[in-house]
């Protein structure tokens, strides 16, 4: 592998990561604050709940922080190799 094929990796992995960070923060923040929102609208949840709508939230986003970084870096990659070259 050249120098400049070496970069090229070195470039796709680092935009990946950034990509996956970036994803890990965004998609987790949404899920969770959208079934709030649809769970306070469904009237399931406020005065009396016991705090239960808040945690399944809150479980939602930790449960979905992996897939998001995956998501996220998979996206980045696959976008970098369908990148035509210069």
């Amino acid at each position: 592998m050249s120098a400049q094929g070496a970069g090229r990796v070195i470039g796709i992995i680092l935009r990946a990561f950034g990509m996956g960070l970036g994803a890990l923060i965004v998609i987790p923040l949404t899920l969770a604050y959208g079934l709030l929102a649809l769970s306070h609208l469904a009237g399931g949840c406020g005065a009396g709940s016991s705090g239960g709508c808040e945690m399944g939230a809150a479980a939602v986003g930790l449960y979905a922080m992996p897939f998001a970084f995956v998501i996220g870096a998979a996206f980045s990659v696959i976008r970098d190799v369908r990148k035509p070259r210069p």
